[in-house]
């Protein structure tokens, strides 16, 4: 674990105000958030981005509430398209959240705000220091009644096919950082290593092998500090 060191995370969202009434785009109900970690001094002074990431925090809950369909929620992106197709009942005969419902009888989510964690990377002479489960279970605590299910993809990036293949003249100064190079070649031992992660976490993966699932009162807790 690391020691004597402090780190910070800073939020930034957009919010653009208009005169067209809410619900003219499927973005309206979706909330773009992105974060980076600082190392901090004792002093609070803000140093190197050692962290960054993004969080989709989905607005079921509101679209709900002005009658604006589900469906076109989902398509505000195609990551949040491809993660509603896990996540909910789209069978006719059936509630939209059956499938929720059923898996946690016990612990029905807070709201039905969701907050999908699209991407969270860390330059390498942090990993492995714990500083990824640091960072989760701050935003977790965070937005503690603003989510009620945390959704993370556990597939690894390096071949996700998102990383471009290009010389390392022309990467940015932050992809030169990552050294997405020397990650795991691997498939099945990357995408172990990810799945072990996040299931000593206390995420699930019920419904789909890559997709986990965390209520934050289930998590936040004795497991989170292991």
């Amino acid at each position: 674990m690391i020691e004597e060191q402090y780190f910070t995370i800073k939020y930034t969202f957009t919010d653009i105000l208009r005169e067209d009434s809410l619900g003219d785009d499927p973005n309206d109900f979706v909330n773009k958030i992105e974060f980076e970690v600082y190392e901090t001094d004792i002093y609070g002074k803000l140093s190197e981005v050692i962290a960054k990431g993004q969080i989709s925090q989905i607005l079921f809950g509101l679209a709900i509430d002005h009658g604006y369909p589900l469906f076109e929620v989902m398509d505000a992106s195609e990551s949040i398209l491809d993660m509603s197709g896990m996540l909910f009942e789209f069978d006719e005969d059936k509630d939209f959240w059956d499938k929720l419902d059923t898996y946690f009888a016990d612990t029905i989510p807070l709201n039905h705000t969701i907050c999908y964690l699209e991407y969270l990377e860390i330059i390498p002479n942090y990993r492995r220091k714990g500083i990824g489960k640091k960072i989760i279970k701050s935003m977790m605590e965070r937005f503690y009644d603003s989510c009620g299910l945390w959704v993370v993809k556990a597939f690894p990036i390096q071949h996700s096919g998102l990383i471009q293949k290009t010389t390392f003249e022309n990467l940015d100064q932050w992809d030169q950082q990552m050294d997405y190079d020397n990650f795991e070649k691997d498939f099945e031992k990357s995408q172990y290593k990810l799945f072990h992660y996040f299931q000593e976490f206390g995420f699930q993966n019920p419904f789909d092998m890559d997709y986990f699932i965390a209520v934050p009162s289930l998590v936040i807790g004795d497991k989170m500090q292991r």
